[in-house]
């Protein structure tokens, strides 16, 4: 039944990101000022740490060679997180785009035992990709930082 629930959660996580995808391919965001700035403007239950690399490429399952630049802070125990990354290209935006997929989906199978008040952050997180940009947020107020993200994207420079 669990592995039922992750598959539905899964689909309805996909059906989420390519409503959220745009194709907007040459422009440029500041990706440490963008995930400082939802750390800023979003109350958090948790306190978020920027992650490790080591730590971020083990859960994330990601080929560094695809990531120009990116920041990750994570929840020590909630599954509140930012994650916005720079792909070197579209191609491998791509492959960074499916990878936060799959780990949300993980994630979703471990807080279901874990912490099930914590699953429905996860079931509709603010996730796009934007040209070469993968940004997740996970947290309780979507609103303000779907707001904050518009900031960064809505104001973007065209390359």
């Amino acid at each position: 039944m669990k592995k039922i629930m992750g598959f539905v959660a899964a689909l309805a996580l996909s059906a989420a990101i390519f409503s959220g995808c745009q194709s907007s391919k040459d422009i440029t965001i500041d990706v440490n000022a963008l995930a400082d700035d939802l750390k800023n403007s979003i109350e958090f239950v948790d306190t978020l740490s920027e992650s490790k690399d080591s730590a971020f490429f083990d859960i994330y399952e990601i080929d560094d060679t695809d990531i120009k630049v990116k920041k990750n802070y994570v929840g020590s125990a909630t599954s509140e997180e930012i994650t916005v990354i720079e792909a070197v290209d579209q191609d491998a935006a791509k492959r960074v785009n499916e990878a936060v997929e799959l780990h949300l989906a993980d994630y979703i199978d471990q807080f279901q035992d874990y912490a099930p008040e914590q699953v429905p952050k996860l079931q509709n997180p603010v996730f796009m990709q934007k040209g070469k940009y993968v940004i997740l947020c996970v947290s309780d107020d979507n609103d303000t930082a779907k707001e904050t993200i518009e900031k960064y994207t809505n104001s973007a420079t065209t390359g």
